[in-house]
C-alpha cells in the first residue's frame, strides 16, 4: 500500500503540472488577432518560485526543466534557454528555502524578485551575445513587472486554494528520502 505522504506528494506534482498545462492552453487561445500592447505576467515562473520557496518537493528539478523546454517549444523562444535560467532560479529558491522558512513574506518576495531580474538579465544578455532577435527592453522590463506583481496573488492562491504552504522543520526531513 502506497504511503500517505508519498501519495500526496505525487498528487501535489501533479497539480502543478496540470497548472502548467492550463497555463499554456490559455496563453496559446488565439483570443485577440492584434498584438498586445503590454506584456503580461509570466504566471508559469510565478507559480514555479512561489512552490519552491514554500514547497520545493512539490517542484523536482527534471519536472521543471521539462515543462519549461515544452513552452520554449510552444511559445518559439530560443529552446532551452528560459528553460535552463527556469531551471537555475528554482534551485537557487530551492537552495534558500530552509533559510526562508521562518521569515516574512517580504523576504520571499525579495528573494524571487533578486532571482527574477538576474535570469532576465542573464537571458537578454546571452540573446544579445548570440545576436538574437528579441523583444523590445521595455516589454522585457514590463513583464518582468507585471510578474512581480503577480506573485503575491499567485502565492496567496497557492495557499489559499491548493494548501501550498511552507513546510515545517521536520517536513523537508521526511520528504526528501521520497523520490
Amino acid at each position: 500500500m502506497a504511503d500517505a505522504g508519498a501519495l500526496s506528494l505525487w498528487f501535489m506534482r501533479a497539480v502543478y503540472a496540470g497548472i502548467a498545462g492550463g497555463l499554456v492552453f490559455v496563453h496559446l487561445l488565439p483570443l485577440d488577432a492584434r498584438p498586445p500592447g503590454w506584456a503580461g505576467p509570466d504566471l508559469f515562473i510565478a507559480l514555479t518560485f512561489a512552490w519552491a520557496v514554500r514547497r520545493p518537493d512539490y517542484v523536482p528539478p527534471l519536472l521543471v526543466a521539462g515543462l519549461a523546454l515544452m513552452m520554449d517549444l510552444l511559445f518559439q523562444r530560443p529552446p532551452g534557454l528560459w528553460a535552463a535560467l527556469t531551471l537555475i532560479g528554482t534551485e537557487a529558491l530551492r537552495r534558500r528555502a530552509p533559510a526562508l522558512r521562518d521569515r516574512t513574506f517580504a523576504a520571499d518576495w525579495a528573494a524571487v524578485a533578486g532571482v527574477l531580474v538576474a535570469i532576465t538579465l542573464g537571458y537578454r544578455l546571452v540573446l544579445t551575445l548570440l545576436l538574437v532577435d528579441q523583444p523590445a527592453l521595455g516589454l522585457s522590463l514590463m513583464q518582468l513587472l507585471s510578474t512581480l506583481i503577480a506573485y503575491p496573488l499567485v502565492a496567496l492562491g497557492s495557499h489559499l486554494v491548493l494548501g501550498v504552504r511552507k513546510s515545517a522543520p521536520g517536513d523537508l526531513a521526511t520528504t526528501r528520502r521520497l523520490p
